[in-house]
């Protein structure tokens, strides 16, 4: 993976860690689009940075067809440990 093009999605706007952080430490691996609380992030930008987690491949995006919520699987992609190791480091957002 390119240094620059990764340190560009995971890194570019203070919320994106915040949402990260908020992912790695939800207590299931599938959630919905909505559900990231404000605190985190606002609601208009959510759908922004959750689709550069999945060009990350740290997520998988899932649109059930009989369902109107856009659904989130967290991958095993290694750059979590990023994620979990700044967990360690900032405080929670």
């Amino acid at each position: 993976m390119d240094a620059r093009e990764v340190g560009k999605e995971l890194f570019g706007r203070p919320c994106r860690l915040a949402l990260a952080l908020w992912i790695a430490g939800h207590h299931k691996s599938r959630f919905y689009q909505s559900e990231p609380p404000r605190e985190v992030i606002l609601q208009g930008e959510v759908a922004k940075e959750l689709r550069r987690f999945v060009r990350l491949g740290m997520l998988e995006e899932l649109r059930p067809d009989d369902a109107r919520r856009v659904y989130y699987d967290r991958t095993d992609s290694p750059l979590w440990k990023i994620i979990e190791a700044a967990a360690e480091v900032v405080d929670p957002p």
